[in-house]
């Protein structure tokens, strides 16, 4: 478990977390950190993925703003700022910077079976890595702003799988219901829905944590990178 450098489109250098996998050709997942950078959080999350036998990146998608940040989403003016960061990415840079961690992770495996699998704000940027890259598929956890994205997906998407939660505080019932009536349309989008959840139901140590439903959305999670690395 360690640090790498990346380099961006224009040739500039930023960090990511790498978790190894167990073997050499394990799988990949390019892991899309919450508003809250790589902090411990994520960096579990990406040692828990590579002890389950996956080769894991975690790369800093606010560099451009603020390299190296690592917030606390219980202190309210950090929460805060995370917010304001994410409103301050530009889209083409932030799938660039996925590309580019998705393109390293191959290189360094020597294959392509590499997803997305995202929280929160990487919820969503999974679904649009699914659209936008060549991920083979994406695992998305209660991204926001699914409905919109989900209208303009293509047809030939990377598969995609959702985990909503059915009390996201951050995403309101009419938009909930809709992402789960776009999914059940679309041939490439499986939706689950955790009826008793919040917001980051997954998040290890988390406020919301919700031990049973993490469970059931890795099991279902597991099976789904198995289909769709193999």
């Amino acid at each position: 478990m360690s640090h790498v450098t990346l380099k961006s489109k224009e040739g500039k250098e930023f960090k990511a977390y790498y978790a190894k996998g167990p073997s050499a050709s394990a799988r990949g997942i390019v892991l899309i950190q919450e508003i809250f950078g790589i902090n411990q959080a994520m960096r579990e999350l990406a040692d828990q993925w590579a002890a389950k036998g996956y080769h894991v990146i975690c790369p800093d998608l606010f560099w451009r703003q603020e390299a190296g940040l690592e917030l606390d989403p219980t202190d309210e003016k950090q929460f805060a700022r995370g917010y304001e960061l994410m409103q301050g990415m530009k889209g083409d840079e932030t799938m660039a910077d996925l590309e580019s961690a998705r393109a390293w992770l191959a290189q360094e495996s020597g294959h392509d079976k590499i997803a997305a699998i995202g929280y929160c704000m990487g919820g969503m940027l999974s679904v649009k890595a699914a659209c936008e890259t060549p991920v083979k598929c994406a695992v998305s956890y209660y991204g926001v702003n699914l409905d919109t994205l989900l209208e303009n997906a293509p047809a030939n998407c990377a598969p995609m799988l959702l985990h909503v939660a059915g009390k996201d505080r951050f995403v309101p019932p009419e938009a909930r219901e809709k992402v789960i009536q776009l999914a059940a349309a679309h041939a490439q989008v499986t939706a689950h829905v955790y009826e008793h959840c919040d917001h980051a139901f997954s998040r290890p140590g988390g406020q919301h944590y919700d031990a049973q439903a993490a469970k059931q959305a890795e099991e279902r999670s597991h099976t789904f990178l198995a289909q769709h690395l193999a």
